[in-house]
């Protein structure tokens, strides 16, 4: 259970991000439950087929979920395995994703949508009766077009054996622009009135990002500043609630585009880029193709970053920490998921200081 005071990032099941997370202080891994997406198994451009089978791709996904999130509370969203989807020896996968987390005691919610079929709803059901968490339910902007949206969502929670108060409701905004600002939260608060009993849910979050697709396009100069469209929106969301009025858990994607995206890597040529989350913004700092010029043109990013008025300095979080090292050239420039979990812990870190100066709390994340 969690009010507004909470974050809820969403964040790809990836070494970057669960690296971005092991490395949170205590204070700030208290003031978040993450929504973990397990990614897609992969495509192999080579064969034309996946990449592994699901046995492999789920792998030791319950000990690295101890390792790196211990017995926290988490959400976990299987939506980008396919639903048919079995193990080896039959079973739906959505049973072997939660009994490897069990195994570790580690406290997994599922996650599920409108759109699930009836056999990964059973198989969550089953999960459900066994852990005794409850479920969260995921609903996006094309599921307010349903035609009977409370009939809907009470099909699904039914056939989970499940009330509202067992159950975290999330309203994913997506990829949006979020402008303009006014018109979008009136939007906004047009959606939430469709919501069944809306005070009888045991949580409600609204989640989104207006984070780009892709950097690549983005023209010179650099550094850049992108504002954090969602940030902004929700806060002008909350100013707008009446007296008395539910308020809503903030999320976001941290500093990624929701869509996963699949990669050959056989032509695909990334270039150095670095993010670092600001106050409205992501600084973005980009380079050159980091196989033509290599990674050590990440300590220019950082020092270029280190001359701009708003970095917090070593200290702040283990992303910070990291760019003041790689700027004094103590550390590694690392690798492309070096970066990952750089740009990510830092965003975590200033989210959760944002909400608690926003909702009156103290700042200090330390």
């Amino acid at each position: 259970m969690f009010t507004h005071l909470h974050y809820v990032p969403i964040l790809k099941w990836k070494q970057g991000e669960y690296q971005a997370l092991s490395r949170l202080t205590n204070t700030v891994k208290d003031r978040l439950t993450p929504l973990i997406e397990i990614p897609p198994i992969g495509f192999d451009f080579e064969t034309g087929r996946d990449r592994e089978t699901i046995d492999d791709h789920l792998g030791d996904f319950g000990r690295r979920l101890k390792a790196k999130w211990h017995s926290r509370f988490c959400l976990v969203d299987t939506q980008y395995i396919r639903q048919a989807t079995r193990t080896v020896d039959g079973r739906h996968f959505i049973e072997k994703v939660f009994e490897d987390a069990r195994i570790e005691k580690c406290h997994a919610i599922p996650v599920v949508g409108l759109s699930n079929d009836s056999q990964s709803l059973a198989a969550t059901a089953m999960v459900v009766r066994t852990d005794r968490r409850g479920v969260a339910l995921r609903l996006t902007l094309p599921d307010f077009d349903r035609s009977n949206l409370a009939a809907e969502i009470g099909r699904v929670l039914t056939s989970l054996g499940v009330g509202y108060a067992d159950t975290d409701l999330i309203i994913d905004q997506g990829a949006s622009t979020f402008r303009p600002t006014s018109a979008f939260v009136r939007m906004m608060l047009a959606l939430v009135g469709m919501i069944p009993m809306f005070n009888r849910w045991r949580t409600f979050t609204i989640v989104g990002t207006s984070y780009p697709d892709t950097i690549s396009r983005l023209e010179s100069p650099f550094p850049k500043l992108i504002p954090r469209q969602e940030w902004i929106t929700y806060r002008a969301l909350v100013n707008q609630l009446g007296s008395g009025t539910r308020i809503p858990t903030f999320g976001d994607y941290a500093v990624a585009h929701p869509d996963p995206v699949e990669l050959d890597m056989r032509i695909v040529k990334p270039f150095a880029k670095l993010r670092y989350t600001i106050d409205e913004s992501w600084h973005i700092g980009k380079g050159a193709t980091v196989r033509t010029h290599g990674f050590g043109q990440y300590q220019s990013l950082c020092k270029q970053l280190m001359a701009q008025p708003y970095f917090d300095g070593r200290g702040y979080s283990a992303g910070d920490d990291y760019i003041a090292d790689c700027a004094a050239g103590t550390v590694p420039t690392g690798n492309l998921t070096t970066w990952v979990w750089v740009s990510t812990n830092r965003h975590l870190t200033k989210v959760v200081s944002d909400l608690a100066i926003f909702h009156g709390l103290s700042g200090t994340v330390e």
